[in-house]
């Protein structure tokens, strides 16, 4: 198998800068292991840091840029002493899932044996 793709890389802010590299690290190792090649495009939009330097959240031409991406791998949004959070996610994350059509934010979960779950039935 020798897949190709094209995988946007936005760190965004907060915890986002922080987990990015442990985050790039896991999915270069499963690359290696499964034989599936990235180009990373690395995003320097999409954060507050952006915004305090050019009033918006993203460039006018974000979604031609993400356009022909396969995936995005992004961090975190919103540092709520810069940026107020309705602006932060209604410009940046908010947008793009519209936009791509992305309405899930899904986090898969386990449960396990002996670990009464919240979701368990009464």
């Amino acid at each position: 198998m020798n897949l190709k793709y094209k995988v946007a890389v936005i760190a965004g802010d907060g915890i986002g800068k922080e987990v990015m590299p442990a985050g790039l690290r896991v999915l270069k190792a499963a690359t290696e292991r499964f034989g599936i090649a990235i180009d990373y495009i690395v995003i320097e939009w999409a954060s507050c840091d952006y915004y305090t330097e050019h009033g918006q959240m993203m460039p006018n031409d974000w979604k031609e840029q993400l356009a022909d991406i396969d995936a995005i791998l992004f961090g975190a949004v919103g540092w709520p002493d810069t940026v107020p959070d309705h602006i932060s996610l209604w410009g940046s994350l908010l947008q793009m899932r519209r936009e791509f059509d992305q309405y899930i934010n899904m986090r898969p979960a386990r449960t396990f044996k002996g670990v009464k779950s919240a979701l368990s039935t009464p």
